[in-house]
């Protein structure tokens, strides 16, 4: 009898779990987590910067935004001469006038910027349930690029004694350019595995991100989608400021606010690291909150990332493999 009710509850839990890890085993649960919120145009941007040694100091955690900032145009200081600008010289003169220079300074081509980000590599996380639970799947996370377009793709699945109840896999795709080595994504798909397909494009000459439910957004110079985002972050470790970024789940357009904590030391499977702590959190207030950490030793990728949803249901994604080029 007493073993009948142990298993019994044993397959509660799994069942349990099962149901926990169907809705967040992608790294995009947490946009889905509150109700559509109508977003306003994002006003600020991550402003690139050419890729410098990553700083020894931990960055302090602000909240700022990045404006754009109009070129300033210079002008020559020479007098202009003009048909309403009488001659300095008289007109029995034989000498030639001089000329002055009669355009403004022209504002230079900017420099290309090499990304950050290795050209190719891949990180296999492992997904725990609760702090140091119950390991219920894994998620890849793989990239390429160029340097002028990537691809990324994140898939999760369910795995060991999870998968033998119900097998879930996930898989999200994320493709698009860079732009002054900052990440700007031109299309997103989440393919839930179910025959359920959510969709993002973003439009980038009209500022607006489409939903394939039929929903559009305007978005501002910087919004990422949800595993693009993950990339974006390195640029702005190296600069250790808080920002608000829009972010598509292909479901919906939410603001973030991004804080920067105190640096910490991880121990993983793959070794001690240093790494930057970002916590992220809705604009709307809302109660789930994602906790991200860049590995310094790794080129600032994401090494592990914890949600927390608004049940207060934690779950973990730990960093097992980590393979990228140079590594």
């Amino acid at each position: 009898m007493n073993c009948r009710r142990h298993s019994g509850l044993v397959l509660a839990l799994f069942l349990s779990l099962l149901l926990h890890f169907s809705v967040v085993i992608s790294p995009g649960w947490y946009g889905d987590n509150k109700e559509d919120e109508p977003s306003t145009v994002l006003d600020a941007r991550l402003v690139a910067v050419p890729a410098a040694p990553l700083p020894s100091s931990p960055p302090r955690a602000k909240k700022v935004l990045i404006p754009k900032i109009a070129p300033e145009v210079v002008q020559d200081s020479a007098p202009v001469l003009t048909q309403d600008t009488p001659s300095a010289v008289p007109e029995a003169a034989t000498d030639p006038v001089p000329q002055a220079a009669t355009s403004l300074a022209t504002e230079p081509e900017p420099a290309e910027v090499v990304p950050s980000l290795p050209r190719h590599g891949r990180i296999q996380f492992a997904i725990s349930r609760g702090d140091g639970g119950f390991v219920v799947g894994k998620s890849v996370h793989e990239w390429s690029h160029d340097g002028k377009r990537y691809n990324l793709s994140a898939s999760s699945e369910t795995t060991g004694l999870a998968a033998l109840f119900k097998a879930v896999r996930v898989i999200q795709t994320s493709e698009g350019f860079f732009v002054q080595g900052d990440l700007k994504p031109a299309s997103f798909r989440y393919d839930q595995g179910n025959g359920v397909v959510e969709t993002a494009d973003f439009d980038w000459d009209a500022h607006q991100v489409k939903m394939s439910n039929g929903l559009s957004f305007p978005v501002g110079d910087g919004a990422e989608d949800i595993v693009s985002m993950f990339y974006q972050l390195i640029q702005a470790a190296q600069r250790g400021e808080g920002f608000v970024m829009g972010v598509t789940t292909g479901k919906k357009l939410e603001r973030y606010v991004f804080d920067w904590l105190e640096e910490d030391v991880l121990e993983l499977k793959p070794g001690r690291f240093h790494a930057w702590h970002v916590r992220i959190r809705s604009v709307s207030g809302g109660a789930d909150v994602t906790d991200v950490w860049l590995g310094r030793e790794v080129a600032g990728l994401p090494i592990r990332i914890r949600h927390i949803d608004r049940k207060g249901e934690i779950f973990d994604q730990r960093a097992e493999i980590i393979d990228y080029e140079g590594k």
